[in-house]
């Protein structure tokens, strides 16, 4: 990955735009010297509609400038699903804890909170197929006899839960709480995870306007090969693509949104980058940087597919998201 500089695809060689994508000077410079805190967050969730009561965990980064007296300052809240074989701890503990340290250690982001989620019903009891083929019990859609609607837990079990805990702009927990504060809401994803993230949404835009796929297409409720890895993923066509990502912006054409979406070099999302061009060709979206007047951005970097790298991509989605 090498010092700190921009990588910018020649116009039309993939998009028919140029997309920049800014490597995060800091994270190379060692530990940092404003440190944030994390707090892990249990909960249940019983959505999925099979009489079973799952006990799951979450991981809360508060950023160094977090002060839980402090209640006039509020905080963004950015919510982070991880790919196949992961589980949120690996973020959240450890080396890679000082990467996220890094982000705002820089004083270039606006501080926020961070949420480190999983659809893994026990990432850790099921660790050894989890890092071996990441078909651990899941409630993504990928687990045969549990239906997936992880999208149902995330914004009944987690959201109220998190954002009433801490300093956010949720102050009252109920559906339409939850809905009057999407502004100040994100969900990102890598891989397996960014293929979630484009079925959040779908199914929930209404509760989040700031959205950052990486690194995995859109393939809507198709079935996914079982164990993951074993098959191939889903063809879905151009109509099926575009029916799929419009059909929450048709149905509430008052609500503002944001897609940044990145992927890696060639071997890293190719299908994503054809799919990220044909929504911008739809009226529906306009392609740019600015949140104000733009609602779709793609960062093209020249890095290789491992969750290990979402602190850059971070790097440049909070440059961006939050700001309107």
């Amino acid at each position: 990955m090498g010092e700190f500089r921009k990588v910018i695809t020649k116009p039309g060689e993939v998009l028919a735009y140029e997309t920049v994508f800014e490597e995060n000077p800091y994270l190379r410079t060692g530990v940092p010297e404003k440190m944030g805190t994390v707090e892990r967050y249990d909960y249940s969730t019983s959505v999925y509609e099979n009489g079973v009561t799952y006990n799951k965990t979450a991981y809360v980064y508060l950023p160094y400038c977090y002060d839980k007296d402090d209640k006039d300052r509020k905080y963004n809240v950015l919510y982070f699903q991880h790919g196949n074989t992961c589980e949120p701890a690996m973020f959240a503990i450890g080396g890679n804890k000082y990467m996220f340290d890094m982000l705002f250690d820089s004083g270039e982001l606006d501080p926020c909170i961070i949420v480190f989620i999983t659809y893994y019903m026990d990432p850790m009891r099921d660790a050894d197929v989890r890092t071996q083929t990441g078909g651990a019990e899941a409630g993504d859609g990928w687990t045969p006899g549990i239906p997936g609607l992880y999208y149902k837990e995330i914004v009944k079990d987690i959201l109220p839960g998190v954002e009433m805990k801490y300093n956010t702009y949720l102050t009252d927990p109920s559906d339409e709480g939850l809905k009057a504060t999407r502004d100040h809401r994100a969900f990102a994803g890598y891989s397996r995870g960014a293929g979630w993230t484009w079925r959040m949404f779908h199914y929930d835009f209404e509760y989040f306007r700031w959205f950052c796929p990486t690194s995995g297409g859109i393939a809507g409720d198709k079935p996914m090969p079982m164990p993951p890895g074993s098959g191939p993923f889903p063809r879905v066509t151009d109509e099926e693509v575009i029916d799929y990502i419009t059909a929450p912006i048709k149905a509430h054409p008052e609500l503002p949104f944001f897609i940044y979406a990145a992927s890696g070099g060639k071997r890293d999302g190719a299908g994503m980058r054809l799919q990220i061009k044909l929504l911008s060709e739809q009226p529906e979206f306009s392609y740019g940087s600015d949140p104000t007047k733009n609602n779709l951005l793609y960062s093209l970097s020249d890095y290789y597919h491992t969750d290990y790298l979402i602190p850059y991509y971070f790097w440049n989605y909070l440059k961006v998201i939050f700001k309107a």
